[in-house]
């Protein structure tokens, strides 16, 4: 019986399959991709023993790291660096100095390095730097070429001092002492993988590890580059004089952090407390911050990945789940009931109820069991493959292996299996315990009691009438079949509308801050008047220095982001934000993160001084995420020169855009000149997990549209078998018929894409939330030709389906459709 009944339904039972195929596909493949990707952020922590707590000071006192030692417990250790911000090229780098290689927080991974690195002399330079990537922040290093990066003296004040170091300077040598930042060179002679540097160097700060015997002689040769040999010996040994660092124990720069490994079963907070009470009851408070790994910027960022990761696995799957039941629900009750004569037949012959029902549930169980096992094998090799690009773009991950989620396979297989059960039961149960002379009658429809009409004349609007009585005999199938599309249509509107989200946030920032023809990044310092005597060369409508610097701020130090300040001219042509010259236009990620409204203050730091500015308004950006302030703002005015890392510039002559390109690369101080259409590719790069995500949406969307869409016009074509052959007895013609399966297929086909469109806007929005990309900030907007497409897509597809079934109409043998028992 089952192999028979399979045969007489084997497009629906096909369906059945697929949608359930689907459905499984997606929630299975979710919850692998979420457990490889958390899989391969702790193989990351564990080989490079990522620290549990971060302890940061204002300055050396070599009685803390002692102190903090009696804290800990049998099996914990701590080790001490420098922890120095710099800048090399256009990136924003931690320069870390060690005595000796780490153990904790310590590179891993793919590590190389050359003869030049020895147990205290080394340096080791994050490999993401040493690769090509298209974000067109990237710099490119080689194992063994140069390596510069500058620090910060502005705020030491050194003016005085280094105007009596003029006499020293050697021909050809400068001051070094009397610029805000000094800068020192060295070979990359390693290069390695740290678990600080988990997000990529072009999206984040990036850890360089390096020996303070490295950093005393590159410090050293510095000196004796500019400076007389007569005077280096005294400029070294009173670096601390110049620079304001301790110099104890004959280092040249002493720890500022101590790192520590703890228990897993450690109550961290408690010891956080410890510490910061020990620092409050010293003479000298010398205590920055104490940090444990849910609050450092590159744990958050990518424990918040992790976790929407597992809540994506609930969001998307929910509606295939709930179609796919509702198929199987709508398919199993029209057979069953098209079953009707052969159940009654099968009890007059004695067949049990019980066998009867284990048909039908056997039945059900196999094909369900079939789409299951297909959805569990697919979803693990496919999924994480899918979302595994956008996380690569991001992150440095290990490579990611083959994961089967062996309890959520299990719980699927089972709630799936068991839905399908406790449906065909419930649906098969009404039927089975009829009498066998019950089962054997076909079911009766009432109808309402209507006025007779003995007039001759001949029925008005027929096709909508019979399509109208059709639905209404049939109103749970009905609302099954505008339940069924109007989940394929949310899905579509949602698959292109978190495209056209993405184009919309491009476009924003493209009209309001990278509208120039020109950016030219700058790796090195340069002054203005440097600067101009290069620029004035070349024939532009404008051109304006901005500063785009890394930062951390926060309304209250509970709460601290790190994020990014820009620094504009009062006239910005480049920027196209108008606000007062005084205060800080913030965008509204970062308003939202630190609960910031216009009026607040908001605090960060730039070139290691402290700032502060009221917030005067809110602005919208996609990429373009920090705070904008002006150049001319007051809170500046005892600043020293900008580090201006960012030339915006307007061309006269379109036509010289790649002369003008090629002009500012071959700038030594420059590290990329592009125009915006290198920002578009750059920001579609980063985008791309999410588009190939999309791109599954929209093709998962599709797939099933086909799938119910065609399963239910089937099923309804087979029903109306019976009808059909009647009408074509009494004369009607192939064109009445067909407008009236039409008709009824296409109502509700309307109503489901009606519906589906104005829940695609919010199902988006739950997509999103869901698959929050850190880097950006989503600025919602489907466009009209959006909702216009997923309409044409949907009822075309409705449309197209119908027709081809109704082909079949001229194949309806009459006599055989007419046998059965009035």
């Amino acid at each position: 019986m089952m192999v028979r009944t399979i045969k007489q339904n084997l497009m629906q039972f096909i369906a059945i399959i697929v949608i359930g195929a689907i459905a499984v596909t997606l929630f299975v493949g979710l919850h692998a991709n979420a457990d490889v990707f958390e899989e391969r952020v702790n193989t990351v922590y564990s080989e490079g023993n990522l620290a549990d707590l971060w302890v940061t000071t204002k300055s050396y006192d070599k009685e803390d790291i002692n102190k903090i030692k009696t804290f800990l417990e049998e099996g914990e250790s701590i080790e001490s660096r420098l922890y120095m911000p710099s800048e090399s090229s256009a990136h924003s780098i931690f320069i870390t100095v060690v005595d000796k290689i780490p153990t904790i927080s310590k590179p891993f991974g793919k590590i190389e390095e050359n003869s030049n690195n020895t147990i205290d002399d080394f340096i080791y330079v994050d490999n993401d730097l040493m690769t090509n990537s298209s974000d067109s922040y990237s710099t490119l290093y080689t194992l063994g070429g140069d390596f510069s990066f500058t620090f910060d003296i502005s705020s030491y004040s050194l003016e005085g001092v280094a105007g009596l170091l003029e006499d020293y300077v050697k021909e050809g040598g400068e001051n070094i002492f009397m610029k805000d930042s000094i800068m020192l060179t060295t070979t990359v002679d390693g290069t390695m993988d740290h678990p600080e540097n988990i997000t990529k160097a072009s999206y984040n700060y990036s850890v360089v590890l390096m020996s303070e015997k490295r950093l005393q002689r590159i410090y050293r040769e510095l000196l004796e580059k500019n400076y007389d040999e007569s005077i280096v010996d005294t400029l070294y040994n009173y670096s601390t004089l110049l620079l304001g660092f301790n110099n104890e124990d004959g280092k040249l720069f002493s720890p500022n952090q101590y790192v520590l490994k703890l228990n897993s079963n450690r109550d961290i907070d408690k010891l956080k407390d410890q510490i910061e009470r020990y620092y409050e009851l010293k003479s000298s408070n010398n205590l920055y911050m104490v940090t444990e790994r849910s609050g450092m910027p590159f744990y958050m960022t990518i424990s918040s990945d992790v976790s929407q990761a597992r809540s994506f696995t609930y969001v998307f799957p929910f509606v295939f789940f709930l179609v796919g039941v509702l198929v199987i629900l709508t398919t199993l009750s029209q057979m069953i009931l098209k079953d009707r004569t052969q159940i009654g037949t099968l009890k007059a012959l004695g067949v049990s109820k019980r066998m009867i029902m284990i048909h039908y549930i056997s039945l059900t169980s196999t094909l369900v069991f079939i789409g299951t096992l297909i959805g569990e094998i697919i979803g693990p090799i496919l999924l994480p493959k899918i979302l595994g690009k956008k996380y690569a773009i991001i992150y440095r991950l290990p490579e990611m292996g083959y994961h089967f989620p062996i309890l959520y396979g299990i719980l699927t297989l089972v709630f799936f299996i068991g839905i399908a059960i406790f449906v065909t039961y419930i649906i098969a149960r009404k039927e089975i315990s009829l009498k066998p002379s019950e089962s054997m009658r076909p079911k009766l429809v009432s109808f309402k009691k209507h006025r007779k009409n003995r007039s001759l004349r001949k029925t008005r609007f027929f096709s909508l009438k019979m399509a109208y009585r059709n639905i209404s005999i049939n109103l749970g199938k009905s609302i099954m079949v505008i339940v069924g599309v109007l989940g394929c249509t949310a899905l579509l509107v949602c698959g292109f509308g978190i495209e056209d989200t993405c184009n919309y946030g491009i476009q924003n920032d493209l009209d309001l801050f990278y509208s120039s023809d020109l950016t030219i990044v700058l790796n090195n310092y340069k002054t203005k008047e440097e600067l101009d005597n290069d620029i004035s060369k070349l024939e532009l409508e404008y051109y304006e220095y901005n500063v785009h610097a890394a930062t951390t701020a926060y309304k209250t130090q509970d709460a601290t982001i790190s994020t990014n300040v820009y620094i504009i001219p009062d006239e910005s042509k480049a920027v196209k934000i108008d606000f007062p010259k005084e205060g800080t236009m913030v965008s509204k990620s970062v308003a939202e993160s630190l609960d910031l409204n216009i009026g607040d203050t908001i605090h960060f730091t730039y070139n290691s001084i402290d700032y502060s500015t009221k917030v005067v308004g809110i602005y919208q950006a996609f990429y373009y995420n920090g705070f904008i302030i002006h150049e001319g703002s007051s809170i500046f005015k005892n600043a020293s020169d900008f580090r201006y890392t960012i030339i915006e510039a307007g061309m006269v002559d379109d036509t010289k855009t790649e002369e003008y390109l090629d002009y500012f690369s071959s700038l030594s101080y420059v590290n990329e000149a592009r125009t915006p259409n290198h920002w578009v590719e750059m920001t579609n790069d980063l985008m791309s997990g999410i588009r190939v995500m999309t791109n599954a949406v929209k093709i998962f969307a599709i797939l099933l549209g086909i799938v119910v869409i065609y399963n239910l016009s089937l099923m309804n074509f087979k029903e109306r078998s019976r009808d059909i052959a009647t009408l074509k007895v009494l004369g009607f013609n192939q064109g009445e018929i067909l407008r009236s399966l039409l008709i009824e297929s296409l109502s509700l086909t309307l109503i489901g894409v009606a519906i589906g469109l104005v829940l695609g806007y919010p199902f988006m929005l739950g997509v999103l939330e869901n698959n929050i990309v850190s880097l950006v900030s989503y600025l919602y907007h489907i466009y009209f030709k959006t909702y216009i497409f997923a309409f044409l897509l949907t009822f075309g597809v409705a449309v197209a389906i119908n027709i081809l079934l109704s082909l079949r109409i001229r194949g309806v043998r009459m006599v055989e459709s007419l046998k059965s028992v009035e």
